[in-house]
């Protein structure tokens, strides 16, 4: 009866972990593009509104599954979300996302003028599809499309010149602008070529015929023979005159040209409070050195341009000085004022034994500065190049007066400041008392004396 038992335990094991074995199935997903059938990668599959995990770079995912029926999600950016209800059993699973149907807005707009071209039409085709549209009055139009899908895009517009693009769709609706050439008129584009700033009112001639100035925005408009060599000279007064000799295919629109302004010179001048000059002080243009001012506190700043800068004055000793300034023309002057700077001075007090003295007060020419704390130390600032006369005073002592004048640009030391103890006057007089009335003392007992051998002397001679 017991190995009975024991057989049937046995068996019933088995059966348990065959059963075990039974339902836990593997399942290899596979999931691929519709529109190609190439696989997708990175696809997140969600178990039951669980995230379980991403297919791999082969666009596969082994999920590993139980008796029932599993209901399995799949999402990627691009792609609209598969979802299904998937029995435990299946061991094999081929899923198919679509692309997502997105918006692809265009603009067009005229590269002379800058306005919107309406009117055009525009072709967009891909592997599987081709639409027609013509853009709206603000030069819009809008296709579907889908993601992940090249398109060729071509455009035609009355009195423009053909474009055509290639537009790469990715996972979110796109927008994209186009300036379309003009077919019979050409763009001059004229900049400052340090500040990128329109340059307005430049004359521009074609051969040494005059076709106009530039408008606010240093843009010219103008008809201009092409394929063939023409000599374009751009001048302004103030910049450089720039010449270019070219041919002007049918495909150009727009000749930017850049205009280098004519160095002129500015100057400098650099005084103290008292406007006395100051000399040998370094001046910087937008951060670097590029002038030092001589005795008489001028400097000359050569080489620059009509514009705006950061002009910075520095010495050893002052405080430096920035200020923003606006170069017009060679004559321009800027007068610079500097302060003188302050430096750090340390106070040492004590007396004459050599201990510190705490609570002194030291002043600076009348003006209290501070008092010493218990280490008979005190730190302020002082001006350079400035006199001072330096008092220190404490009950006990006799006051103390130094100067002290600290060059420009020095570093200073420690100064230490000794002070004598006043006579305690009141001590002396107690001592001058003790002495006076030890010698009228003296003097009774000799008088006292002096009398008593007188009376000795008179008996005797009785």
């Amino acid at each position: 009866m017991y190995n009975h038992r024991i057989r049937f335990l046995f068996v019933l094991l088995c059966l348990i972990a065959f059963c075990g074995a039974a339902q836990a199935t593997n399942m290899l997903i596979t999931v691929r593009d519709s529109l190609d059938n190439t696989t997708v990668p990175h696809a997140t599959v969600y178990l039951s509104g669980a995230n379980v995990g991403m297919t791999n770079n082969a666009g596969q995912f082994l999920l590993q599954s139980g008796q029932g029926d599993l209901n399995l999600r799949f999402s990627m950016d691009g792609y609209d979300d598969w979802s299904s209800t998937v029995s435990g059993n299946t061991t094999s699973l081929l899923v198919t996302l679509n692309r997502r149907v997105l918006v692809l807005n265009v603009a067009l707009y005229d590269s002379n003028t800058l306005q919107s071209v309406s009117g055009a039409t525009l072709y967009l085709t891909s592997a599987n599809s081709t639409q027609i549209k013509t853009s709206d009055a603000s030069g819009a139009a809008s296709f579907g499309v889908t993601s992940y899908t090249y398109y060729s895009l071509n455009i035609t517009a009355s009195n423009y010149q053909p474009r055509s693009e290639t537009i790469n769709i990715a996972a979110k609706d796109q927008d994209v602008q186009y300036w379309l050439l003009s077919g019979n008129q050409y763009s001059f584009v004229v900049k400052d070529k340090t500040s990128l700033a329109a340059v307005a009112d430049a004359s521009i001639s074609v051969d040494s015929v005059l076709l106009g100035t530039t408008n606010s925005r240093g843009i010219l408009i103008a008809p201009i023979s092409r394929n063939k060599p023409v000599i374009i000279e751009v001048k302004k007064t103030g910049y450089q005159t720039v010449t270019q000799s070219k041919t002007i295919s049918t495909n150009e629109a727009v000749d930017s040209v850049t205009m280098s302004p004519v160095p002129i010179g500015a100057f400098v001048f650099v005084y103290d409070q008292k406007n006395q000059p100051i000399g040998s002080a370094d001046v910087y243009v937008n951060n670097a050195v590029v002038a030092s001012t001589n005795p008489y506190g001028r400097a000359t700043l050569q080489n620059l341009v009509p514009g705006s800068y950061t002009l910075v004055v520095k010495k050893n000793g002052y405080v430096p000085v920035s200020k923003q300034i606006a170069v017009i023309n060679d004559s321009s002057e800027f007068p610079m004022v500097l302060s003188l700077a302050t430096v750090s001075q340390t106070f040492f007090v004590q007396d004459t034994d050599k201990k510190n003295v705490a609570g002194a007060t030291i002043s600076l020419n009348g003006a209290t500065a501070g008092t010493t704390d218990a280490h008979g130390q005190l730190d302020t600032q002082l001006t350079y190049d400035t006199p001072y006369n330096i008092t220190v005073t404490d009950d006990g002592y006799r006051p103390q007066s130094v100067q002290l004048n600290i060059p420009l640009g020095n570093t200073t030391t420690p100064l230490t400041i000794t002070l004598e103890k006043n006579m305690d006057w009141g001590f002396l007089t107690l001592i001058g008392i003790g002495i006076l009335v030890v010698l009228v003392l003296y003097a009774v007992i000799r008088l006292v004396g002096h009398r008593g051998r007188q009376h000795t002397t008179k008996r005797n001679e009785i």
